[in-house]
């Protein structure tokens, strides 16, 4: 009986301090935009196999519902309401996306986000051109961008979210709503 108290203290102590095997401590992808009436983003990137002998660099959008109505909400995430920047790390946009695109792309269109969720969203794009083996690339529907080596771990993604007041408020999401800045590098 001691023993089992013992083992138990130990592992809330561990836990707490952030050290079980298994556990992760925050870093930089644990931090998420401040609410904006109820809602949280923030942006990762995943690194994907090359096309084109390009390193393929995909960012997520991860919206999170904080808000403490206990309703779901509606978040306009189309062309018109959600926009992506390459930033400097003061968050001055760097260029704007200058490569050719062919193609039609899907409207993410409205999410629908429950009470105390989230949902991680893929925003890869792969309607532009894809220059020959440039260090890296992200692409998404609000832009694409070739990273230079130089480039790499100096530069951020950003997000911004917005939406109109609508009836019923209490349903759709409004308001504007940017995630932190997010490091452009790779393995």
């Amino acid at each position: 009986m001691k023993a089992t108290r013992i083992a138990v203290g130990l592992m809330v102590a561990l836990v707490m301090a952030g050290r079980v095997p298994g556990t992760t401590t925050a870093d930089e992808t644990d931090i998420w935009s401040v609410p904006t009436n109820g809602l949280q983003a923030r942006l990762t990137l995943v690194e994907k196999p090359k096309l084109n002998g390009t390193r393929w660099l995909v960012p997520y959008l991860e919206l999170r519902n904080v808000r403490d109505l206990g309703h779901p909400m509606e978040i306009q995430c189309d062309s018109h309401h959600l926009k992506i920047e390459l930033v400097d790390a003061d968050g001055k946009p760097i260029r704007v996306s200058a490569l050719p695109r062919t193609g039609f792309v899907p409207d993410l269109g409205k999410v629908i986000l429950p009470w105390d969720s989230s949902i991680r969203i893929n925003l890869e794009c792969k309607n532009w051109g894809i220059p020959k083996d440039a260090a890296a690339m992200v692409s998404t529907d609000s832009g694409a961008w070739v990273i230079q080596e130089a480039e790499r771990d100096k530069v951020y993604l950003r997000a911004t979210v917005t939406g109109e007041k609508i009836e019923p408020d209490y349903k759709a999401w409004y308001g504007t709503v940017q995630t932190p800045l997010l490091k452009v590098d790779w393995k």
